[in-house]
């Protein structure tokens, strides 16, 4: 197979997910005639239309449809093909491209990367932070924190750590607002509460602990935890946050200790066919002892636990 069958391929089958040629083009990072002119060729060389186009987008012929799952044969065999030469290469040297979300990367990454960089100079870390999917299969990285654990057999697994939750308020916004008595007392009315927008775990939590809310309790809606620790500081409400970043802020005083909140539990995952690479076998190992041995918690300051004493 020559690398033009190989793209061909590959464009293919980025137009049957993505439903359209600029999609595809946007996934690929290439141009919107370039996938275009390759469906074309495609096509051509078949004898018939692999798609039918309307106005809604595209949608994949009887045809295609017989191709689909040789191509996503060939898709996997080449990606799995990527992988073993890259868990091949016996060189300590290089790069290592390690996927966190928003609150590893700002909360709990730096001194642990930090302290890798010391000991494995070498090893260059690539930090790609998205919240959203990221494919192991398809390299879009080497390491993933996620807090969804796998079942699939092909990935590799270690727990780092389990995150408690708890609401939390600035000392001076208690002090302006009033230190509220109960979850019901919270959600009165009188008090504003920083929520989520899209992902609706505040919303989720409330039901589970036997108090129904609607986003409209929501003084401000946000998905970022980094925005919500933000407006936490800034004396803007109450919100949910984890303990462990809690706890880097003296001023931010923890409500309702007893209210049963489930915690977040982080994992870190790669595929099987490259932990055994040298560079990331070594930063999973590293980065699995740092957290479960607890380095990444900072005691809090003897002045910020009087402060939170004063108040409440």
């Amino acid at each position: 197979m020559n690398n033009t069958e190989w793209d061909s391929i590959r464009i293919f089958l980025a137009v049957v997910e993505e439903g359209s040629m600029s999609a595809a083009a946007q996934v690929l990072g290439v141009s919107q005639p370039t996938v275009s002119r390759y469906i074309l060729a495609l096509e051509e060389k078949v004898g018939v239309n692999l798609f039918d186009r309307s106005s809604s987008g595209l949608k994949v012929t009887e045809v295609g449809a017989s191709l689909l799952d040789s191509a996503k044969a060939t898709a996997l065999g080449a990606e799995s093909f990527a992988r073993l030469v890259n868990a091949t290469s016996e060189h300590i040297d290089g790069h290592v491209r390690l996927a966190v979300s928003e609150v590893v990367a700002y909360y709990f990454l730096p001194d642990a990367i930090t302290a890798f960089n010391r000991q494995f100079p070498s090893i260059e870390v690539e930090i790609l932070i998205s919240d959203q999917g990221v494919n192991l299969n398809k390299r879009d990285a080497d390491l993933l924190v996620s807090v969804e654990k796998p079942e699939q057999p092909d990935f590799v697994v270690s727990h780092l750590f389990e995150g408690k939750l708890g609401f939390f308020a600035h000392r001076e916004y208690l002090e302006e607002y009033g230190k509220p008595d109960s979850l019901q007392d919270l959600h009165a009315g009188f008090h504003q509460i920083i929520g989520d927008d899209s992902n609706n775990f505040y919303l989720r939590e409330a039901v589970r602990i036997g108090r129904p809310l609607s986003k409209s309790h929501f003084s401000f809606r946000t998905d970022s935890q980094k925005m919500q620790v933000e407006l936490l500081n800034a004396r803007a409400g109450v919100a949910v946050t984890l303990l462990a970043i809690a706890e880097k802020y003296p001023d931010l005083v923890q409500l309702f200790p007893e209210a049963a909140l489930r915690p977040f539990n982080w994992w870190l995952i790669c595929h099987r066919d490259v932990n055994v690479n040298p560079r990331i076998h070594n930063l999973m190992t590293f980065l699995s002892q740092w957290f479960q041995q607890n380095k990444w918690r900072q005691q809090q300051p003897a002045e910020g636990r009087k402060k939170h004493l004063a108040v409440m």
